[in-house]
C-alpha cells in the first residue's frame, strides 16, 4: 500500500519538474492532472480499506441480549440523528446510513417514537421493510405518546432540529405501553419490534429550572406507573412473544441538573428494575418470570464516565444476567472530535459544550492512543465492550460514510498495552 503513493509522488515530482520548464500552461494542465489521480487514489484506498475492514467481520460478533433468545451484532446502528438531532439530513442520506449498515452485517437497530418525533421509526420502516424480517433486530423505546401538533414545526417545539410536527406526553401505565407499541408498528410498518426499551424515566425531561422543579416528582409518579402495571404488561407482551427482549435507558446527568440527585435516582431506579419481576411475581402469586433483560446506558460507560462502574451497575448487571447496551460511545461528540476539533468548534460532551476539564482529560487519552498509534475514536467505540456484561455498542452514524467508518474502527487492532497504560493513568477502570 505503501508502493503506490510513493511512486504516485516521484512521478508527480517528475511530470512538474519537466511541465514546468516547457510551459506555464502545460505546468498548470499536470497539476489539474495529477489532483485528479490523487483524488481516484484516495476513493480506491478508502474502499480498499473499508474492504478489508468487513472481511475481518469483528463487527458482526454476535452476544446475548440477557435471557432472550435475541443475538446482536456488537456493533449496532443508532437512530438518534436519524431524527435529526444536530442537523437536519434528507432522506435519501438516512436510507443510505442504513442500507449501508444492512449491506455491512450490522443487525441491531435502535430507534424511538422521541427522535424527531416520529421522523426517525418512520425512515427505519422505509430503509429496511424490503429485506427479510428476521434478518434484523428492531428496537425501539416506550414512555411517550406523540401527540399531532399544528404548532410543532417539525420537531422543533419538542427541541428537535427537524422531525414530524409532533409533541409529546409521558405514560408509563399498562395501557399506555401498548398502545405506544402499537404507534410505532404503524411508524415502522416492520410487522414486529423484537426489544423494546423503557425510556427516560427519570427527572431530567421533567425540570424546571424557572419554578425551581427538580422533576423528582413527576419522575416518581411515572415510575409508579410502571410498578403499578407498565412492567407487568411488558412482561406479559414478552411471554406472548410479541416482544423479545424488555429493557431500560439509564441516563448521566444531563443539561444542568445536580449530579448527586442524579445518582440517587439512578440507584433507586436500577436496584428497581432488577427486582421488580419479582415484585410482579409476588403481586400474582405466581412464579417469578426472568427479569428486565438489559439496561441501555447512555454516556455512563465510556472513555470519559464511569459512572456505570462506579455506582456498582456493571456488576450488578453481571450478577444479574443482565446486559448492558452503551449507547452514545462517543459521548456525544468529543471522543469522536477530540478535545480540539479541526473546524475550530467546541467539543461537545452530553449535549452541551464540553467543560475545559473534561478537554484536559480528553487530551491526556488523546496522547495515549497516538503513543499506541491508535486513532481515539476507535477507542472510544471498543472499548466498552472490555466489560463482559456489554451487549453491543451503539454509535449513531447518520451517513453511509459514517457507518462505514464505524465499522473500520470496529475492526481495528488495538494493542493490549494501550488499555493498560491507560488504567495505570488512571484514565479507566
Amino acid at each position: 500500500s505503501i508502493i503506490f503513493p510513493c511512486c504516485f509522488g516521484v512521478l508527480g515530482a517528475v511530470l512538474l519538474a519537466v511541465t514546468s520548464a516547457l510551459a506555464p500552461a502545460a505546468a498548470a494542465l499536470s497539476a489539474a492532472a495529477l489532483g485528479v489521480l490523487f483524488a481516484f487514489y484516495r476513493r480506491v484506498h478508502r474502499q480498499r480499506r473499508h474492504l478489508m475492514a468487513l472481511a475481518c467481520n469483528r463487527h458482526r460478533e454476535t452476544r446475548s441480549l440477557g435471557g432472550s433468545s435475541l443475538r446482536v451484532t456488537v456493533l449496532s446502528q443508532g437512530g438518534a440523528p436519524l431524527g435529526d438531532l444536530y442537523e437536519k439530513i434528507d432522506d435519501a442520506t438516512a436510507a443510505s446510513a442504513l442500507t449501508e449498515a444492512y449491506a455491512a452485517g450490522i443487525n441491531m437497530y435502535d430507534t424511538s417514537p422521541w427522535y424527531g418525533v416520529g421522523l426517525s421509526e418512520a425512515r427505519f420502516g422505509l430503509a429496511l421493510h424490503r429485506v427479510p424480517r428476521d434478518s434484523f433486530v428492531l428496537q425501539t423505546k416506550v414512555g411517550r405518546f406523540l401527540v399531532p401538533d399544528p404548532h410543532a414545526v417539525n420537531g422543533t417545539k419538542a427541541g428537535w432540529i427537524g422531525g414530524y410536527h409532533m409533541t409529546v406526553r409521558f405514560d408509563y401505565s399498562a395501557s399506555a405501553l401498548e398502545r405506544q407499541l402499537q404507534d410505532s408498528l404503524q411508524r415502522t410498518g416492520l410487522g414486529r419490534i423484537d426489544s423494546v426499551v423503557i425510556h427516560d424515566l427519570e427527572p431530567t425531561p421533567h425540570r424546571d429550572e424557572a419554578t425551581g422543579d427538580d422533576g423528582v416528582a413527576t419522575a416518581d409518579r411515572h415510575f409508579n406507573e410502571l410498578r403499578n402495571s407498565g412492567f407487568e404488561k411488558l412482561l406479559q407482551l414478552r411471554k406472548e412473544g410479541v416482544i423479545q427482549a424488555i429493557g431500560a435507558g439509564v441516563n448521566i446527568d444531563e443539561d444542568g441538573e445536580d449530579p448527586e440527585k442524579k445518582r440517587a435516582w439512578n440507584l433507586k431506579y436500577v436496584a428497581a428494575l432488577l427486582g421488580m419481576h419479582e415484585e410482579v411475581a409476588t403481586a400474582r402469586g405466581t412464579t417469578a418470570e426472568r427479569r428486565i433483560d438489559f439496561l441501555l446506558l447512555a454516556n455512563m460507560h465510556s472513555l470519559l464516565t464511569s459512572e456505570a462502574h462506579d455506582l456498582g451497575i456493571l456488576d450488578a448487571c453481571a450478577a444479574s444476567g443482565v446486559s448492558v447496551v452503551v449507547g452514545g460511545p462517543y459521548s456525544t461528540g468529543i471522543l469522536a472530535t477530540g478535545a480540539d476539533p479541526a473546524d475550530g468548534s467546541a467539543p461537545m460532551f452530553n449535549y452541551r459544550p464540553a467543560s475545559e476539564e473534561l478537554r484536559a482529560r480528553t487530551r491526556r487519552v488523546e496522547a495515549c492512543c497516538k503513543r499506541w498509534g491508535v486513532p481515539l475514536i476507535a477507542a472510544a467505540l471498543q472499548y466498552p465492550l472490555r466489560s463482559p456484561c456489554v451487549a453491543c455498542v451503539i454509535p449513531g452514524g447518520k451517513s453511509a460514510a459514517e457507518v462505514a467508518s464505524n465499522v473500520e474502527l470496529m475492526n481495528l487492532d488495538i494493542p493490549e498495552g494501550l488499555w493498560a497504560e491507560l488504567e495505570k493513568d488512571g484514565l479507566v477502570k
